[in-house]
Order: C-alpha cells, then sequence, then structure tokens
C-alpha cells in the first residue's frame, strides 16, 4: 500500500484492505490446492508466489518467542469501550511494568488501578511510570478540526538514561470506511480525514528524529502496510515487528483484527521480548515490551 496516491480512489482502496476482513486471502490462496496434481511448473510457482504474498498479507511476525526479560518493562493499551479496571489491575501486578501508557482514559480509572507509588499524569491520554515524568507539551486534534490530544510528550530518567516518552492516540479512519461501507464517497471528507492522520503521522515522526532515546506507543489507527505509516513511520523501530511471533492483531471487531496499536522505540534500544495480550473487556488488546538499553 505504500505507493497508492493520497486520492478519493487510493484512500478509498487502501482503507477498505488494510481495514476490512484479511481471511479471504487465505480463501484465495486454498481455493487451488485441489487442482495442484494437473498444474504445469509456471502455474504452481505462480500459485506459491501468492501464497507467500497472501500469508504476509496476514500480518504474521515470525521471530521466536523470548521469554527473557529486559531491563524494563512497558504496556500499552486502549481503554475504552468497556475495558475493566480490576482486570488492568490485575495485569500490572502480574507484568510489573515500569512505564505504563493509556488511551481513552480518564484520571480517575488511573486511582482505580495504580496506587500512590506510582506517578502519573493525564492530558487526555494518561501515563503512568515507577519513575517520576516530567510533562514536556502535547499536540492536539483541534489543529486538524477534531477534538482531544493525539500525542503527549514526557521525559523521565531510566538509571542514567534520560528517556523521552510519547503517548499516542491518532484520528481513526473509522468514518471513510463507514461511509465505504454504505456505499457513500465524500472526497473532501475522505481527504480532510486522510491529510489529518499524515500530519499526526508526519509530525510523530519529526518529534522521533530529535530525540536520542525514545519510546513512542499507543493507539496509532493505522497498520503498519499503510501508505501514510509507510512514509513515516516505516524507518523506527517497531517492536511487535521485530520480537513479536504470530497473529498480533490488537484491535478486533466481531469478525476480523488488525494491528493498529504499536510500540516505537530510538535504536539505542534492544527490545527482547514483544506480545499481544488477552482483552481487557474492551476492544483493543495490551501490548507489553520489554527493552534493554544499548
Amino acid at each position: 500500500m505504500k505507493y497508492l496516491p493520497d486520492t478519493t480512489w487510493g484512500i478509498s482502496l487502501s482503507y477498505l484492505m488494510l481495514f476490512s476482513p484479511r481471511w479471504w486471502a487465505i480463501l484465495v490462496l486454498l481455493s487451488p490446492v485441489v487442482f495442484l496434481s494437473i498444474m504445469t511448473k509456471w502455474q504452481y510457482l505462480s500459485w506459491a508466489l501468492c501464497a507467500v504474498i497472501f500469508v504476509q498479507f496476514q500480518d504474521l511476525q515470525l521471530a521466536l518467542p523470548n521469554q527473557s526479560a529486559g531491563e524494563f518493562t512497558v504496556l500499552s493499551l486502549n481503554n475504552g469501550n468497556g475495558a475493566s479496571s480490576e482486570q488492568i489491575r490485575t495485569l500490572v501486578a502480574q507484568l510489573q511494568p515500569d512505564i505504563v501508557f493509556m488511551q481513552e482514559s480518564k484520571p480517575e480509572r488511573v486511582e482505580q488501578i495504580f496506587d500512590d507509588s506510582w506517578f502519573s499524569h493525564c492530558d487526555h491520554l494518561c501515563t503512568v511510570s515507577r519513575t517520576p515524568i516530567e510533562h514536556q507539551g502535547s499536540l492536539s486534534r483541534e489543529t486538524f478540526g477534531g477534538w482531544g490530544k493525539f500525542a503527549v510528550f514526557y521525559q523521565t530518567q531510566i538509571g542514567d538514561t534520560t528517556l523521552q516518552l510519547a503517548n499516542i492516540h491518532m484520528d481513526t479512519p473509522r468514518p471513510t470506511i463507514n461511509a465505504l461501507i454504505h456505499r457513500s464517497v465524500a472526497a473532501e471528507e475522505f481527504a480532510n480525514l486522510h491529510f489529518a492522520r499524515n500530519m499526526q503521522a508526519s509530525l510523530l515522526a519529526s518529534w522521533a528524529k530529535q530525540q536520542a532515546n525514545f519510546i513512542a506507543a499507543g493507539d496509532f489507527n493505522m497498520t503498519t502496510y499503510e501508505n501514510i505509516y509507510q512514509r513515516h513511520l516505516a524507518e523506527l523501530n517497531n517492536a511487535i515487528d521485530i520480537a513479536g511471533s504470530g497473529v498480533n492483531y490488537t484491535k478486533y471487531t466481531s469478525w476480523h483484527g488488525a494491528r493498529i496499536d504499536h510500540l516505537l522505540a530510538s535504536e539505542h534500544f534492544e527490545i527482547t521480548r514483544a506480545m499481544v495480550l488477552e482483552s481487557m473487556g474492551g476492544d483493543h488488546r495490551p501490548i507489553t515490551v520489554s527493552l534493554n538499553l544499548h
């Protein structure tokens, strides 16, 4: 999807392919199996090439599972749509993370989950840490006609290392997808939303390039295959891409899933483990990542 243009048809095709079920590709892949015995060499090779492409389209990560813990652990989760504070509290007790990024959260939720030993700050997005965090500013959706913050920045100290943090919740493509599902094409609205999402990713990438040590995590509302991600964020280290294993969808509907929550880190970090966990009751699944500082 990297080279699809930012036109109405390009946006429509990209969103439908990336945010629709992907199991249809498996059905297409399996359908010629019954004819393998009568395929010619070139037909077989063509089918094998399609098989590789279709399997890759399922967004599989093939790193071997790694049970070793890093120097510190990060947890990121979108709390919306029915996520249980009790389940999150239990998860925090089990994982013992050092930093927690929470989207669609409020100070009241933080108080339900964490005790007074933690340091926390909420600016539409809530960030919680075992070490003191200093609020460095935020970027607002209001710049693009929306509401709330899509990035909130912090600084903390991990040992001798000064670490920059970004809690992320970018605009959702849902309005465009819903319009397409109902066979409605609104070119101006499609372009405005795509422009906002493109600029949000661009601003985050610009911030990341200026940091020596950073972690940016949260609900990006885009898959790694989307042209916006490829354009601005593909050069950054994605924890699931590096250390994930299997299918790691983070957002589920009743009939399909997609990986739209990510943790990005600077090159100074070694990512030792990255996993998508079970749902906490909402429609997003948490990500946990263990890291070492080189």
